[in-house]
């Protein structure tokens, strides 16, 4: 992060994570992409990997309603509970800073989905490449 404003607008972003991680809908909350890496630029957005800790849609939509609505800046949000996103990306969104306090549990489960997933997309391809 290069300014002030970016540090403003991922403070916002983090309070209201906060505030979802005590009501128990946020579990993981991780902050990816260029404002990890401190090369933002004017038009970066803020990438954000979350798990949302509900399956009901209308609580899932205010969650992410909260967090779009954080900052002014626009935000991408990977969910990690998403089981068609890319274990590739999810690991490297995991390398990323924590938000919140993550729930170890469920941290553990996410890395070791997104291992299994990884490295299953890995054999399948050099059986693919032997071939």
């Amino acid at each position: 992060m290069n300014t002030t404003t970016e540090k403003d607008e991922v403070q916002r972003i983090k309070e209201v994570l906060d505030k979802l991680r005590n009501e128990g809908t946020v579990l993981l909350a991780y902050l990816y992409g260029s404002y990890a890496k401190g090369n933002s630029h004017l038009r970066s957005d803020i990438d954000i990997a979350v798990y949302l800790n509900s399956t009901d849609e209308d609580e899932r939509i205010e969650a992410i309603d909260r967090i779009l609505t954080a900052c002014d800046r626009d935000i991408e949000i990977l969910f990690l509970d998403d089981e068609d996103e890319s274990p590739f990306v999810i690991q490297e969104a995991l390398k990323g800073i924590p938000l919140i306090e993550p729930d170890k549990d469920k941290l553990y489960d996410v890395n070791d989905r997104v291992l299994h997933e990884s490295e299953s997309i890995r054999f399948r391809r050099e059986l693919a490449y032997e071939a």
